[in-house]
């Protein structure tokens, strides 16, 4: 959620698989996208940047930062999907265009930045080449639309991960207080949808956890990855329990 080089680098550092670089709720303007994406890759570890909406120059930017993904928030329906996945797509030759299911794919991403091939130590031509295959397009469904609809969502060719990244919103959606979710059987039974949906349409499924007793938690119900805390909360956390224990210390 912070913006900084360093900051990134050091999380890359720790053993994560992915680091998702929060571009929806945190501090990174496109300046501060394109430093940590670039230090988080140079440790080998993929830069995922969850954008703050699915909108075709977002996607652009985004992707020419040399981000091996995105997730978008705010998924309501299967129409919104498919132009999203669009927009992180090179158009291809005719003969490439047919999905699974026999449908033409409507990639209109822009070609010209040479930030992301440089990130993949590739020519702009090997990129484009296998960008379309490499490119991890995640969405999150946290709405009460998007709920009624993730099944359709999930089998939208090119979406690689249905997810409730954070219960939270899901929960506002609802009409319960979104920090409460965790015990709102309602918001548990959502969320058990939404698994089951990106199961059934053979896509990974993803959590917001904060703690690795979550992550332990959600792993066994079926989730495939999770996204581990954050910065600010590891930060806050610290400081916050450590200070406490000086309270005799300070008049």
């Amino acid at each position: 959620m912070l913006p900084g080089a360093s900051l990134a680098r050091m999380i890359a550092q720790m053993g994560y698989d992915f680091v998702l670089v929060d571009c929806e709720h945190g501090d990174i303007a496109d300046a501060a996208m394109h430093v940590s994406v670039g230090a988080i890759a140079a440790q080998g570890v993929s830069p995922i940047v969850r954008i703050p909406a699915p909108e075709n120059w977002i996607v652009k930017r985004t992707l020419d930062t040399g981000a091996h993904g995105i997730l978008c928030p705010m998924m309501s329906t299967a129409e919104e999907a498919r132009k999203l996945v669009s927009y992180a797509k090179f158009p291809v030759p005719k003969s490439q265009r047919l999905t699974s299911e026999g449908r033409a794919i409507p990639g209109v991403r822009g070609v010209g930045s040479p930030f992301a091939p440089a990130v993949f130590g590739q020519g702009i031509g090997e990129y484009i080449e296998t960008a379309n295959r490499n490119t991890f397009i995640a969405v999150q469904i946290e709405s009460e639309e998007g709920l009624k609809n993730c099944e359709e969502i999930a089998k939208v060719d090119g979406i690689g991960t249905s997810a409730t990244s954070r219960p939270n919103d899901l929960a506002s959606s609802m009409g319960y207080s979104p920090v409460e979710h965790p015990n709102i059987p309602e918001v548990q039974e959502a969320i058990c949808r939404v698994l089951a949906a990106a199961k059934a349409a053979g896509k990974y499924a993803g959590m917001f956890c904060t703690s690795a007793e979550q992550v332990k938690a959600r792993f066994e119900q079926g989730f495939d990855f999770m996204n581990l805390g954050a910065d600010m909360i590891a930060l806050g956390a610290w400081n916050g329990a450590e200070l406490a224990k000086l309270k005799d210390l300070r008049p």
